[in-house]
């Protein structure tokens, strides 16, 4: 997958290659280059309709090691992760297990997000932060 990632020229490739490795990814996304989803569980990511997942962006489901440590014993956990419909991961962002990240809502380049969001809503950091609200469309 790491390889097709970084070499396959069109966004909706790489977009199915995410659905032959049990990503659930909806329509008119845009996948970047290197975005790389966690292998190992990947029946538990969700990306909804008119996600931007941009460049180098990392998802991850579970903080499991194969080690016997005293630390894999406390941390060890496999959660889902959900991108809403329409939201956008700038590039460089780290997701971690158990996120949900709301609709509408746009990650700035190189956040580390450890916690929901909220819809229409800009964030951005490391740890990720809420920066403002996006304005609502008037229907």
């Amino acid at each position: 997958m790491m390889v097709g990632m970084s070499l396959i020229p069109f966004s909706n490739m790489r977009a199915y290659l995410l659905r032959l490795c049990g990503v659930k990814v909806g329509k008119g996304c845009y996948i970047g280059f290197n975005v790389i989803c966690d292998t190992n569980y990947a029946e538990m990511i969700e990306i909804g309709d008119l996600v931007t997942i941009s460049h180098n962006t990392v998802i991850f489901t579970h903080t499991a090691t194969p080690s016997n440590s005293y630390l894999s014993k406390i941390y060890n956990q496999v959660k889902n992760v959900k991108i809403s419909d329409g939201s956008w991961i700038g590039a460089n962002c780290t997701i971690l297990p158990g996120v949900v990240i709301g609709e509408n809502c746009m990650i700035g380049a190189g956040s580390v997000v450890s916690k929901n969001t909220e819809s229409y809503s800009l964030y951005a950091g490391n740890p990720c932060k809420k920066i403002k609200d996006i304005p609502r469309p008037i229907l």
